[in-house]
């Protein structure tokens, strides 16, 4: 039995598991489950307009896939992953990667997981694998997210505390940055939660068809990013919040082991070494101590430093407090288990450091959020208001408090290289040209990015300038000339030919600490002003300071067939296959 304080009648009800997987019911059940799945349909859709508007609002339709250096690997990949599933008859899928490769040479499938790619995939041959149709993909996902967030509050503390609580989900500035990015982080968000959800009910239940289904949901997180490894520790960190050791010794507590063994074993065998080079740091104490750091204070950052305390209370309120009379109810110490096994897994696991990460502890401090606030409303003596007057109060404080300390509307940048590929293809003169983009792994990857969804394939052959004039690790260490004078470097350019250079004049972080190459191509372009004809320049509108990207052709190049096995094929297939 729970109280409803949120409503202006309070009312006691039976409680319900409202799990998601829970939409099913029998007899006149039946007819209140339509009922509540109509509802949540509605909700759903309301909250996918509210996240499309702040998209919109962003810029996120408009500019490129450049808000992180692994977005554009991202979206190739998809792109190549779709290709691949309407190539018919289906090819060797190495040999179809490595030809995909060379055309487009900014693909992740390896040293990333398959399913996020493979929902692409599926989802651009449905719809279109525009910019705007992924990026919807993206708005659903955390449709979905907000509504789970949603059906999980309102199952405890009422519709409108659920509706309020999802739309906070959305506003986040965490959540709009990570729905703004084609990124796998918010299809595994949503997956870990619902995994945290589903192991929630097995320790209430205790029924092995929940444990089961932690095991498969968790199974489909880690398949869509390794960090997912840190449901590894959660489901015995519930236990001893929930005070539920005894289930240790029950067989369907392992379930979920033999499941993720089974699943994501065969993967990860197989691109172990891969894994292992995108790692960013080295296990350690001096990672470790970086990392506490980092990782407490983006956890904070989430929902700012005043709604945080209110976090802390909702974990006083739902664990620490009933953890004395052994009553923790199981989604919150699953929610609990969440928070600390992410932190614990992040904090050891030199995996990097990143603020946006901790996007998949969101709806856990929500949740305690929300039961935070319950808590005082139930206990602070603040006159003669009833329960839910004090909840009122105490909610448009804490909106207050949010939109002065927290909320911010995301913005993604212009960076022009969509209006470079658009113009270079709408040549009919150079539909047969190798182009050579020259920039950071960024700046090459929103480029290629942009020019392969719009060209039937096999489409331009794009060559970057940090694989064929230099060489270096994934991670860019190692890094090395091929090339050592610009009158050699104009050899390679005029033996493949190349007809197209793009160059971004500079200003991502990689370009700062590995730029040879690029100066280098920038000598060859100054040094034979003869060879070279400018054909425009795109100003980023970012900043007077930050420069413009530059579109140069190689006067002459036309009629010159492609010289195919002088492209250095070791340094181009080594990103997608050898390292």
């Amino acid at each position: 039995m729970k109280l409803n304080i949120f409503s202006a009648t309070p009312t006691i009800y039976q409680s319900s598991d409202e799990s998601f997987l829970s939409i099913t019911g029998r007899n006149s059940g039946t007819v209140i489950n339509a009922r509540k799945f109509a509802s949540s349909l509605i909700i759903c859709l309301l909250f996918f307009s509210l996240i499309v508007w702040l998209q919109w609002l962003s810029g996120a339709f408009r500019n490129e896939f450049g808000g992180d250096p692994d977005e554009a690997s991202h979206y190739v990949t998809g792109l190549m992953i779709g290709d691949y599933m309407t190539s018919l008859p289906l090819s060797s899928p190495m040999g179809f990667a490595k030809k995909y490769y060379l055309h487009y040479p900014k693909i992740a499938l390896g040293h990333w997981p398959p399913l996020f790619y493979l929902v692409q995939g599926i989802w651009g041959k449905f719809f279109s694998p525009s910019r705007i149709s992924m990026l919807l993909l993206m708005a659903l996902t955390t449709a979905l997210l907000a509504l789970t967030v949603y059906r999980i509050v309102r199952s405890e503390f009422g519709n409108k505390a659920g509706i309020a609580t999802g739309t906070l989900t959305i506003l986040l500035p965490i959540t709009q940055k990570a729905t703004n990015l084609l990124m796998a982080d918010m299809l595994f968000t949503l997956l870990g939660f619902w995994a945290v959800l589903c192991f929630g009910s097995y320790l209430d239940t205790e029924k092995a068809r929940y444990a089961i289904g932690f095991g498969v949901l968790a199974s489909l997180a880690i398949l869509t990013k390794g960090n997912g490894f840190f449901l590894a520790i959660f489901p015995l960190l519930a236990l001893v919040f929930s005070r539920r050791l005894y289930l240790l010794a029950r067989a369907s507590f392992w379930y979920p082991a033999a499941i993720v063994l089974l699943v994501c074993g065969p993967w990860y065998l197989l691109t172990r070494k891969m894994m292992g080079e995108i790692m960013a740091g080295e296990l350690g104490l001096s990672y470790t101590r970086e990392a506490i750091r980092a990782y407490t204070w983006d956890l904070i950052l989430i929902l700012g430093v005043g709604l945080s305390l209110v976090v802390v209370i909702g974990i006083f309120a739902r664990i620490i407090e009933p953890f004395r009379e052994r009553r923790v109810e199981g989604r919150w110490a699953a929610a609990g288990a969440l928070l600390f096994s992410f932190w614990l897994f992040y904090c050891i696991v030199p995996s990097g450091i990143n603020s946006r990460y901790v996007i998949v502890a969101a709806p856990s401090l929500l949740m305690f959020f929300v039961a935070g606030i319950a808590w005082a409303a139930s206990r602070l003596p603040l006159g003669k208001l009833t329960v839910f007057q004090k909840v009122y109060v105490l909610t448009v404080l804490a909106a207050t408090v949010f939109a002065a300390e927290t909320f911010v509307l995301a913005k993604r940048p212009n960076y022009g290289f969509a209006e470079a590929a658009r113009n270079i293809l709408s040549k009919p003169e150079l539909q047969n040209s190798v182009l050579l983009v020259a920039s950071d792994a960024e700046g090459e990857g929103m480029f290629i990015a942009e020019v392969a969804p719009l060209e039937q394939k096999p489409g331009h052959i794009i060559l970057r300038s940090s694989k064929v004039l230099s060489q270096s690790l994934w991670s860019g260490d190692q890094y090395q000339l091929l090339y050592h004078t610009p009158e050699e470097v104009m050899r390679y350019l005029d033996e493949i030919p190349v007809g197209i250079v793009v160059m971004g004049d500079w200003l991502f972080r990689s370009m700062f600490e590995h730029r040879d190459h690029y100066n280098q191509l920038n000598e060859v372009l100054k040094s034979y002003p003869q060879n070279w004809e400018l054909l425009g320049s795109y100003p980023r509108r970012l900043d007077e300071d930050l420069g413009e990207i530059r579109v140069y052709r190689r006067i002459g190049h036309e009629n010159k067939p492609i010289n195919k096995t002088r492209i250095d094929m070791r340094s181009k297939l080594g990103e997608a296959v050898e390292n």
